[in-house]
């Protein structure tokens, strides 16, 4: 059985990816800084811990994301996938008001999350023999948004990481591509509202603007992520998989 290690792990796509690749025989370890929503995840693919266990780690923390990448590794073995599902979204606020936090906030789990988690894996990877990284980032990466200034940002930077990484690794025998959501249907979307803005004006606000009419599902973006591990895509690396209904168009 191959090793995979999904954070995001408690909810949303990390959740769903994490069911998916158990379901086809992986051993899935789920790293999220929630840590009763990741074991609640885990025990729901394996109660005894036999091929998935959850570990809490804020994976903006370089030294508690080693630790669990070391607590994954001598659980299952070496990890030849990494899915880097979490993250953490932005309400919408005009940029002169973006306090200092929120950009430091963003980057730190946005883009320093994907850093550390693909460093703290790297040693296992190249030890057996390569592996697949795939990062989920965001349609904001590509189409700008007003009022998601440090969003936006972080998420292109985690998708010009991804196309650094790819070349860097393929020497390595290792993958790296990204997942790039537009508006989905899990519990970060309603973080996104403007203050007080209810969930039905935001669905007019953002349904007209998504040429397939409708929100995306997490299980969808799993579906995509399941893909570009696999053999099928064994010729793809450095690619930035645009699954958003249309909207970037």
């Amino acid at each position: 059985m191959t090793t995979a290690i999904i954070t995001g792990g408690a909810s949303g796509v990390g959740k769903a990816t994490a069911a998916k690749l158990h379901a086809q025989g992986y051993r899935v370890a789920l790293l999220d800084r929630d840590a009763d929503g990741a074991r609640n995840s885990a025990g729901a693919l394996a109660p005894d811990g036999a091929t998935a266990i959850a570990l809490g780690v804020d994976v903006g923390d370089a030294a508690a994301v080693r630790d669990a990448v070391e607590q994954a590794v001598g659980a299952f073995g070496p990890v030849r996938v990494l899915v880097n599902a979490a993250g953490v979204p932005m309400a919408a606020m005009p940029f002169h008001e973006v306090p200092a936090q929120e950009w430091l906030t963003s980057y730190q789990v946005n883009v320093m999350g994907v850093v550390h988690m693909a460093q703290a894996v790297l040693p296992s990877m190249r030890a057996a023999g390569g592996g697949v990284i795939v990062n989920v980032t965001s349609v904001a990466g590509q189409r700008a948004r007003a009022g998601l200034s440090a969003y936006c940002a972080a998420k292109a930077a985690a998708d010009s990481l991804t196309r650094t990484l790819a070349l860097e690794l393929a020497t390595d025998g290792i993958r790296v591509n990204a997942v790039a959501p537009g508006s989905l249907d899990t519990p970060m979307f309603a973080r996104f509202l403007k203050p007080g803005e209810t969930m039905e004006e935001a669905m007019k606000r953002y349904l007209p603007q998504i040429p397939l009419g409708r929100m995306g599902t997490a299980q969808e973006m799993a579906d995509a992520v399941a893909w570009l591990i696999s053999d099928k895509a064994s010729f793809i690396t450095g690619q930035i998989v645009t699954a958003d209904g249309g909207r970037a168009l």
